[in-house]
């Protein structure tokens, strides 16, 4: 559950341009002849709808509904009662609440004979759903869209930005306050949650875990104005042998971050400097559109395309040891073109401290 500060603040984010989004989408539906979108999301992975209304899914699971043409409406499990909030921190009026998702969709929706109905990035609806929706649209038919608002998401505005950078600087300073090798893991976990809880997010992840039993990780994820970022440190109790591989290996990957790069090419980095070493290894390079999930939930093959211009991504290295533990670097970056900018600056820029 997620239960931090949620806001709709104009002076963040115009409200034309939040019309924007949902206009944009319905243009895009009135060209492919889809009659609505539906956009799925739970509490593990909402980051479309509330770049679409602002809405937090703070629990449960809803969708929400973009006709061609008219008015969206949110369909949610989660009760009444909260429908004051959601009106307050969200663009969207009209919120339907009920046990069934598909009974809703089907009374939002009328009669749908002969209307195409697009869902969402279809491969990560829960698949009764998908049936029941079908067996109450009777007539229509169900079409993938695909990633058509993550990509609208890859591009962030001026606007977005701002919010990206901030949410940057809070998972900096998350993973900042843990650095003190005096520490347990627990204390370390307990100050980066109230740090990052404090500067008002939405949701944080905190992993704070031994690597080997001589250094701990401090890794935060964090939710700012539905923009999420990450950053990791290492922090050293002596001095193991792979410590600085772990630098080298995270500055030769950091030196290839770029727009045109992809995934192959860190490895490439990453695989040169680790020459000999047996320790295994993986870098993960992930848009901040799938921080949300860790990067769980990106679709088959994305992540092997090459980072635009423009983009906001996290980029992870991880050691992996023989007893179970791991070791961790990441930062978040602003790709523009001249390479890639670090907004979590307000770590030490080694991905490990001595």
């Amino acid at each position: 559950m997620k239960r931090g500060l949620v806001l709709l603040d104009p002076k963040e984010i115009a409200p034309d341009e939040l019309e924007g989004r949902i206009t944009s989408l319905q243009r895009s539906l009135q060209q492919q002849g889809v009659a609505a979108a539906l956009i799925y999301g739970d509490v593990y992975r909402s980051g479309d709808i509330t770049y679409l209304s602002n809405i937090c899914l703070y629990w449960n699971e809803g969708v929400l509904v973009v006709p061609s043409t008219g008015t969206p409406a949110f369909l949610t499990k989660l009760s009444r009662r909260v429908h004051p909030w959601m009106h307050s921190i969200s663009t969207i009026k009209d919120l339907r609440s009920g046990a069934n998702l598909a009974d809703l969709a089907g009374e939002f929706l009328g009669d749908t004979r002969s209307n195409t109905i697009g869902l969402v990035e279809m491969d990560w609806w829960p698949a009764l759903l998908v049936e029941d929706l079908q067996g109450k649209l009777i007539g229509a038919r169900l079409q993938d869209l695909g990633p058509i608002v993550r990509q609208e998401r890859k591009s962030p505005s001026p606007s977005e930005l701002r919010l990206l950078r901030e949410s940057a600087k809070i998972s900096a300073k998350s993973v900042a306050v843990g650095l003190d090798r005096s520490s347990t893991n627990a204390e370390r976990a307990g100050r980066a949650e109230l740090t990052a809880r404090m500067a008002g997010v939405e949701d944080v992840l905190v992993y704070c875990h031994p690597s080997t039993d001589q250094a701990d990780t401090v890794e935060v994820l964090a939710e700012y104005r539905g923009y999420w970022t990450i950053a990791a440190r290492t922090v050293f109790k002596s001095s193991p042998e792979w410590a600085p591989l772990l630098c080298q290996a995270y500055e030769a990957a950091e030196k290839r971050l770029r727009k045109g790069a992809d995934i192959a090419e860190l490895r490439m980095a990453v695989s040169a400097e680790l020459s000999g070493s047996t320790i295994p290894w993986r870098i993960d390079l992930i848009h901040h559109t799938d921080l949300e999930t860790c990067g769980d939930y990106r679709l088959p093959n994305e992540e092997t395309h090459p980072i635009q211009e423009g983009s906001v991504v996290g980029m992870r290295l991880e050691f992996a040891f023989a007893d179970g533990t791991q070791a961790v670097a990441a930062d978040t970056f602003e790709i523009d073109r001249d390479g890639a900018v670090r907004l979590t600056n307000d770590l030490p820029q080694q991905a490990y401290l001595k």
